[in-house]
């Protein structure tokens, strides 16, 4: 979770202008995660740190401001999502009362277009490692919903016994609960959360289901796949580029800047068809 302030804008775009719409002007929104109902594509939902939800049933026009709670915390790092069903999810971090802090994913679910949301599931929980940086994907085909993310043994540490894994896990039930965390990457990072710190993994789901997911650390970024809905992944990651200079950036006057690999597959059916892009 980054701590950069920024504001919020959503471009719409039609067949004869585009327009900047502000969606909020009064937080230091930052960290935007934005999707629209498939099945009615004029309602929108975006997340945006630490715990904000803002809705939209007019295509983005016109926006309403809402507040994420939830027994679990909500501690940032905003992913939103939604199914076959039109359902939403809101994936983040958590900071519990009962429990410590970013020790799990928190999944929330709204059935009414962001209006209301449950009071969520998590995956990821081990002990007092810290779990950050998910993303998410969904099969349409099965609606099936996978996230991928960092576990920490010790965030922050320089200690060469602790180490960052990418970890993978599902839920096959719309969200209602998850698998036992499986471990995707070969080589692990260190906890520094800089440029050897494994971070940045995005699935992203192929034409046949296959599962891809990218991320960068100390090999640069690299890649694994699942063709069998997560149950096994490759034997050894595989290099997509070096990345010389890291993922971790300095830009003066810029409290963060990250440079970290988002996943995606093209499943429309036209002549790219099944390209994987980083």
């Amino acid at each position: 979770m980054k701590t950069l302030s920024l504001l919020v804008f959503l471009l719409l775009v039609t067949s004869s202008f585009s327009q900047n719409i502000l969606i909020d002007a009064t937080y230091s929104a930052n960290e935007p995660s934005i999707m629209l109902n498939p099945e009615d594509p004029s309602k929108m939902v975006v997340g945006a740190n630490i715990d904000l939800c803002f809705t939209s049933d007019d295509s983005g026009l016109t926006w309403i401001k809402r507040d994420i709670t939830s027994t679990f915390g909500v501690w940032g790092d905003p992913v939103i999502d939604v199914d076959v069903n039109g359902d939403f999810y809101f994936f983040h971090l958590s900071n519990p009362v009962n429990g410590d802090w970013i020790d799990r994913i928190v999944c929330q679910k709204s059935t009414d277009n962001g209006a209301t949301w449950s009071n969520g599931t998590f995956a990821g929980l081990n002990g007092g490692k810290e779990q950050d940086k998910h993303w998410s994907a969904i099969d349409r085909s099965n609606n099936n919903i996978y996230i991928t993310w960092t576990q920490f043994d010790n965030y922050g540490s320089t200690a060469a016994s602790d180490s960052t894994l990418i970890l993978f896990s599902k839920s096959q039930d719309a969200g209602a609960s998850w698998s036992a965390p499986t471990r995707i990457n070969k080589r692990a990072g260190n906890c520094v959360d800089m440029d050897s710190t494994v971070e940045g993994a995005v699935p992203a789901i192929g034409p046949n289901g296959e599962i891809y997911v990218a991320w960068a650390g100390p090999e640069g970024i690299v890649f694994d796949r699942s063709t069998d809905g997560g149950n096994t992944w490759l034997t050894d990651d595989i290099l997509v580029d070096p990345m010389p200079t890291g993922w971790d950036y300095f830009v003066p006057g810029i409290y963060r800047a990250n440079g970290l690999p988002v996943t995606k597959c093209d499943t429309s059916g036209g002549p790219n068809h099944g390209t994987i892009y980083i």
